[in-house]
């Protein structure tokens, strides 16, 4: 396991990539500050095929600890979480596509619902870094409306969906 600590980069741009990062605890961001990657995310399996240099500096926000994976040693549970990544970044660019706040939070709550298929679930990010995730700047507004209204409650980064056709009616 290797670890890297706040603010250190891990890999500079334009890097050749031979192996995959997978993240077992920590946030990762690329220098631009277009994404935050997250434990169990797994940082150049999308371009260690086609593009074998990195597009950025990937730079530790915390305590980083992964494991990197040769890219002989890829096997087909790879593609599986390949597939996740890219249905992710769709979920991604359709939420930052709709302009109303209360739309884009709730489709994003709806999405987590779809995903995990609970409707009890944690935040793997903190309230202002999914602000800055889905571009919302009154967030703590659309959270208060959404437990007034008791489609959800929330503590700390515990969220509870208590009416899941209300929220679906709100995201759609």
């Amino acid at each position: 396991m290797k670890q890297y600590f706040r603010n250190e980069i891990i890999i500079k741009k334009n890097t050749q990539i031979n192996q995959v990062f997978k993240i077992v605890k920590g946030h990762i961001i690329n220098a631009k500050q277009t994404r935050i990657y997250k434990p169990n995310d797994y940082l150049f399996i999308e371009q260690i095929f086609y593009n074998p240099k990195t597009l950025d500096d990937y730079i530790a926000l915390d305590l980083v600890a992964g494991e990197w994976i040769n890219k002989d040693e890829i096997k087909n549970d790879f593609y599986i979480i390949l597939s996740k990544m890219y249905q992710q970044e769709k979920n991604h660019n359709e939420l930052l596509s709709i302009n109303d706040p209360l739309i884009k939070f709730s489709r994003y709550l709806y999405f987590e619902y779809q995903n995990k298929q609970i409707t009890s679930f944690y935040l793997t990010m903190g309230i202002k870094d999914l602000a800055t995730y889905l571009n919302i700047s009154n967030l703590s507004e659309i959270l208060h409306f959404l437990v007034n209204q008791k489609i959800i409650t929330k503590h700390n980064k515990l969220f509870n969906i208590l009416d899941i056709d209300k929220l679906e009616e709100l995201a759609y």
